[in-house]
């Protein structure tokens, strides 16, 4: 049974309420999770970033444009007179350089986020092991932080602490009960989740996220794995947005016609008719920002949305819930 410490009342008889319904029927049933600020509070990616840039792990390349085809020129520049960790991270925290200039342009935002890219294209030269120990190592790290620790780092001040939120690996192992897959689909690297996604007991196999191509000496290249219709190496797309919904429709439901960037056809999800195959899309999602906004708006059970109190797409959609479908939970940690 689903403690109910920390949930909205409404929500938590919802899910229970769900989670009974599931277990007697039967077929495939799948729940999708992002991961940072949805099933932990806060994001490992900045914190493993951080690391990551003291270790020296982020080699300075001889062309800083290889590094994102989206960087602007005054990011390079900017990189060119003083590549400093500081400098670094402020260019993908804020977007801007440190004098404040636009340090992204021409991205496509319905398919990729350009910073959270450029920390997949800078895990380039390490091996995908390297980035997961140190990861883990961090990830415990900021587990024993007090909550409310901070860190300066630039001109950012950032949480410098982790939580994985209870409730959240109550509800995971009540949809394995249940009969659920559940995976992991996030814009973070995934060499950066799956090492703590195993500590809420989903394995490596089921988190999607940022992926590099790997050269031939087993090290992580500036080049990262595309989906559907784009290549590996073109470097245009992430799981972000429709590109998670891309990894969800080819990689979890094996989808091989149609266009993945599009909702998988089957459902009784608005546009595809009453013929309802669950089968086809996640029966439970999870999510907190834009980025997950495509899943969310694919799944055809519960949708639980972390609202952190911005006003933001997802936010006012789940907050219209014209469908009946959507559950909207504060931050189990405030």
């Amino acid at each position: 049974m689903l403690k109910t410490d920390g949930w909205d009342p409404k929500n938590h008889a919802a899910i229970v309420a769900f989670l009974a319904e599931e277990s007697r029927r039967p077929g495939r049933k799948v729940a999708v999770f992002d991961w940072d600020n949805t099933v932990i509070k806060n994001d490992i990616g900045d914190a493993a970033f951080i690391g990551l840039l003291d270790r020296g792990m982020v080699a300075t390349p001889d062309d800083w444009r290889r590094t994102s085809p989206y960087l602007t020129d005054a990011a390079v520049q900017a990189l060119k007179k003083g590549a400093t960790p500081e400098s670094i991270f402020t260019i993908y925290n804020s977007q801007k350089t440190p004098d404040g200039q636009a340090a992204f342009a021409g991205h496509d935002p319905n398919i990729t986020e350009a910073a959270y890219a450029w920390l997949g294209h800078l895990l380039a030269g390490n091996t995908p092991d390297q980035i997961r120990r140190v990861s883990r190592e961090i990830f415990e790290r900021q587990l024993a932080n007090p909550i409310g620790a901070t860190r300066r780092i630039g001109n950012d001040t950032i949480a410098d602490y982790i939580r994985i939120y209870p409730q959240i690996a109550d509800l995971i192992d009540g949809l394995k009960k249940s009969g659920f897959e559940v995976w992991v689909v996030s814009a973070t690297p995934k060499y950066i989740i799956d090492p703590c996604a195993a500590l809420v007991g989903i394995p490596r196999e089921r988190v999607i996220g940022i992926e590099n191509v790997v050269g031939p000496d087993g090290k992580l290249t500036y080049d990262l794995i595309g989906c559907g219709p784009v290549k590996d190496g073109e470097n245009r797309m992430i799981t972000y947005r429709d590109g998670k919904r891309c990894w969800i429709n080819t990689v979890i439901f094996g989808m091989t016609a149609g266009d993945p960037f599009r909702p998988n056809p089957g459902s009784s999800a608005e546009g595809f008719g009453p013929q309802a195959d669950p089968a086809k899309r996640p029966r439970f999602g999870a999510g907190d920002s834009d980025g997950d906004i495509s899943f969310l708006r694919d799944t055809t059970g519960l949708r639980l949305f972390i609202d952190k109190g911005k006003t933001i797409e997802a936010q006012r959609e789940a907050t219209g819930n014209k469908d009946g479908r959507w559950l909207i939970q504060e931050p189990f940690i405030r």
